[in-house]
């Protein structure tokens, strides 16, 4: 068995990645009630107050196979940003992370992600964070390409939906990793299928 992971604080510019706190549940649960978060999570869909706590009590014990950041920005909850370790030999682990709804379009998760993927490399010593995303979220696509992600491949029934599969994309990014869009945004999103 492992020893629990640390969650250190992290400062950037913009935002600070600190462990959750029982503060936290109102911001929470409102970000659990927000369409697009319905969209692109598991989160039920009748999601309750009671379910926030039981989510919010989970995350504030060390786990040793997950670190859970709270996204603060100027003293308030902007959102959640996970690294989840997989079993493997060479340190690889899963990044995951929602934006309350009053914090996008700002660059916040584009700065909490490279706080976090550069913990994974330095901090644990990963050589590997993988990414995973419903098709379509072009939100969350947005913080990995700026922080040097590869193109995304779109995969058919990637991902598990409340009891359906639904397509996903997913990118590797591998240590040392660059520190910037290894693609335009126009590039990824024409190679993506934005009808746009």
């Amino acid at each position: 068995m492992s020893d629990p992971l640390q969650i250190p604080v992290l400062s950037g510019d913009l935002v600070t990645l600190r462990p959750h706190r029982e503060s936290d549940l109102d911001a929470v649960y409102e970000r659990c009630l927000d369409e697009d978060t319905r969209r692109f999570t598991t989160i039920p869909l009748e999601y309750t107050p009671e379910m926030a706590k039981e989510y919010l009590t989970g995350l504030l014990d060390p786990s040793e196979a997950m670190i859970s950041w709270a996204i603060e920005v100027d003293g308030s909850y902007a959102g959640t940003i996970d690294l989840r370790r997989m079993p493997v030999d060479a340190g690889a682990g899963d990044l995951g992370y929602v934006t309350h709804p009053a914090f996008r379009g700002r660059g916040v998760m584009s700065e909490a992600v490279r706080l976090a993927v550069r913990h994974a490399f330095l901090g644990l010593g990963w050589q590997t964070v993988r990414w995973q995303a419903h098709a379509g979220n072009w939100g969350s696509a947005k913080a990995v390409w700026r922080n040097g992600f590869p193109l995304p491949t779109r995969v058919p029934d990637l991902l598990v939906e409340r009891g359906a599969l639904v397509d996903g994309w997913i990118s590797t990014l591998h240590a040392p990793a660059p520190t910037g869009p290894v693609v335009s945004w126009d590039e990824l999103r024409a190679a993506l299928g934005d009808p746009a």
